[in-house]
């Protein structure tokens, strides 16, 4: 008897633990639409891989992300449902950037983009499957900044603000995960609970 009652608590305690979980994920039906515009020639199965780490590591927190390949900056950009963003991939880094910094994203002014990733940089991992990885992490970073808003990053995981050795190794085995804050400001963003004030995001 002893070991039933024991058997039921520890699958009530999972099963709050998954319900505490899921209320941090957006709610069903989050969906982004990104269009990529590549100014430098990223090769197509580079950047098929980096898609697919920035749309696992969403899909891990209840957001959809599809992917466009974009011809013109300026062109009209409509989808049926859901938001979108744009990706620039740039060869070079603007002179503000710093030295470490793989990619920037725009909060307010947005005509040239949502999101710059500076892929000279990024070749620096001379890895060539490192690369995309970290590729794939560094577009669903600047991604997740566009649609929080706001002009932050956390001490751990996806959204930190300089990503460690540690933190390269576990890309080998998947995208970053979210911390429990950026799970919050993302629910938020999907249920329009928040309306942050336009700002440029310090590049990473």
């Amino acid at each position: 008897m002893r070991t039933r009652k024991l058997a039921v608590a520890m699958v009530w305690m999972a099963m709050a633990a998954a319900g505490r979980a899921e209320s941090r994920k957006p709610q069903a039906g989050a969906l982004v639409t990104v269009f990529t515009y590549d100014r430098t020639g990223v090769p197509w199965a580079v950047l098929a891989r980096a898609e697919r780490v920035a749309t696992a590591a969403f899909a891990a927190v209840g957001v959809e992300v599809r992917w466009v390949k974009g011809q013109r900056i300026e062109e009209p950009r409509k989808v049926a449902s859901g938001e979108v963003l744009t990706v620039v991939f740039d060869l070079s880094a603007p002179e503000q950037a710093t030295s470490h910094a793989l990619a920037r994203t725009l909060l307010g002014d947005r005509a040239d983009g949502d999101v710059h990733v500076f892929y000279g940089r990024v070749t620096r991992f001379l890895d060539k499957v490192l690369m995309q990885e970290v590729l794939g992490n560094v577009l669903a970073h600047e991604l997740t900044h566009a649609l929080q808003g706001v002009a932050r990053h956390s001490s751990e995981g996806l959204m930190k603000a300089a990503w460690e050795i540690p933190d390269y190794q576990k890309m080998s085995r998947g995208p970053l995960a979210f911390a429990a804050v950026d799970l919050e400001l993302l629910h938020a963003h999907f249920n329009k609970e928040v309306s942050p004030e336009p700002a440029l995001v310090a590049a990473r």
